[in-house]
């Protein structure tokens, strides 16, 4: 063999060694970059374990919405209904028992859409006014008058009307206003005064007020001076 033909030998070995080392380094790096089966089942399992997470979230998310609308239109629904038969058909012989006769349940419902039940009517009448009409207890329902109010001012002295109790509660004037006014020493204050007081806004830190300048102060000198000082 002569040294020419050795050469081309040599260099044609050498270049496919070089050839055959290329291809394994790019091999290995392609190798290096390719995820494993490991990682792709591993992937997929996280990836189907939030999907379930999240269905089950949305499902009861859901559910929750659906129920709650519907809770609510059944109590609209009951609250709009009113009292049930039962309920007015008991009321209708408490107040047969008591006089008033001939109420149909629209009359029923009328009179407890207005604040106006047997029990009210029943204490009312206990506190002495037996002839009460419902016409009457219909504007002291809505004058905002109770029948602890009506006691408690019975108890404080004053001897009033149903109308009378009405034109009070109108002016916001309550038993403990009531009350501590005579704490203060004016027992005698009236009806009319109250009514002023709370109309003006006298108020009772102002009566200590006034009192500590003049013990001897009237009612009426109270009056005049927060009329005078608005």
């Amino acid at each position: 063999m002569s040294s020419k033909d050795q050469r081309f030998k040599n260099n044609l070995r050498n270049s496919d060694r070089d050839g055959l080392d290329n291809f394994l380094k790019e091999s290995s790096v392609e190798t290096d970059h390719r995820p494993s089966s490991n990682d792709n089942f591993v992937s997929r399992v996280l990836l189907i374990a939030v999907i379930v997470v999240l269905g089950l979230y949305f499902v009861k998310d859901v559910s929750n919405s659906v129920y709650n609308p519907l809770s609510a239109v059944v109590s609209t629904f009951q609250s709009v209904g009113g009292p049930s038969e039962d309920l007015l058909n008991s009321m209708n012989e408490l107040m047969i028992e008591m006089g008033y006769t001939d109420l149909t349940h629209d009359d029923l419902r009328a009179l407890r859409s207005e604040g106006v039940t047997a029990t009210f009517i029943s204490n009312i009448r206990a506190l002495g006014f037996t002839e009460i009409t419902l016409d009457e207890a219909v504007s002291l329902a809505n004058a905002d008058v109770s029948t602890t109010f009506m006691a408690m001012m019975i108890e404080l002295g004053y001897d009033l009307t149903l109308d009378e109790f009405a034109q009070l509660r109108r002016a916001n004037v309550t038993a403990h206003y009531t009350s501590n006014v005579h704490d203060l020493g004016f027992r005698d204050v009236t009806k009319e005064q109250l009514i002023r007081m709370r109309t003006i806004g006298v108020t009772t830190s102002l009566i200590e007020q006034l009192q500590q300048e003049n013990p001897e102060i009237t009612m009426e000198e109270i009056i005049r001076y927060r009329i005078s000082n608005q």
